[in-house]
């Protein structure tokens, strides 16, 4: 029993320490906050994870890989100075592989990027890489070990069940239009006194209905032809008489 309760009173104290390493420390939060403005930004345009797609997750992966190469720097300028740097180098290639695994399974459709991808998880990792590595934190033993892990896990999903319900939480107040409900028009009731008179003198002009008009037809009219259309008249021709004709008969002399 005394061991638990040590176990637990070790394990509120890396909360402690988790917690108050960041709020306390400002280079440290400068460093942190981008990644819980991405989180943050991430489930709102999510509306809480309702609607994180592949390129999200796709994009979470890529965000360790980016945290794996400021983590490289980090490697870089103590190699030769951390005594742990050996096994700080095997974490950032974990991460490495992790990231590059994630866009993978993401390109492929796999669907169990659904649980291993998510942004609330990869955050977590992200800023649990970022306190270990650079020796913000750090653990001495395996019991300290397993007291940090838990303390991870609950700071971090307790930080992740707030924005979640925080992000559906202003998109049930400003997510939707603003509209002004209109009442349905009631009708109004009959009139119970006598209809107003006309006036005595009222101007009424009626129009007779309009027929259609057929328009009349009109008689030809004779024109003369023009001249170049006229027909020509063949010239009269004169009768040619034929010449008389002569018959010569032979005379009978006369008798005496």
């Amino acid at each position: 029993m005394v061991v638990v309760l040590d176990f637990l009173w070790g394990m509120l104290v890396q909360m402690g320490n988790v917690l108050g390493v960041q709020l306390l420390n400002f280079a440290v939060l400068w460093q942190l906050l981008p990644i819980y403005t991405t989180w943050f930004a991430t489930l709102f345009i999510t509306k809480g994870k309702e609607y994180e797609d592949e390129a999200n997750r796709f994009l979470n992966g890529f965000a360790v890989l980016w945290v794996g190469f400021q983590l490289g720097e980090y490697i870089i300028q103590n190699f030769f100075t951390d005594p742990l740097i050996i096994w700080k180098l095997f974490f950032v290639i974990l991460l490495f592989v992790y990231a590059v695994f994630i866009m993978r399974l993401v390109l492929q459709g796999k669907k169990i990027t659904k649980y291993i991808a998510r942004i609330g998880e990869i955050s977590a990792i992200n800023v649990a890489a970022m306190l270990l590595i650079q020796d913000i934190l750090i653990i001495t033993d395996i019991t300290q070990f397993f007291q940090m892990l838990l303390a991870f896990i609950i700071i971090y999903a307790t930080i992740d069940l707030i924005m979640t319900l925080l992000t559906k939480y202003l998109w049930k107040r400003i997510g939707k239009p603003i509209t002004k409900e209109i009442p349905a028009a009631v009708p109004a009731p009959a009139p119970t006194t006598a209809p107003a008179r006309p006036p005595r003198y009222e101007r009424i002009t009626t129009y007779p209905p309009r027929r259609p008009v057929t328009p009349q037809a009109r008689t030809p009219i004779s024109r003369p032809v023009p001249p170049a259309y006229r027909r020509a008249v063949p010239p009269a021709r004169t009768p040619t008489i034929p010449p008389p004709i002569t018959i010569k008969k032979p005379v009978k002399p006369l008798k005496p």
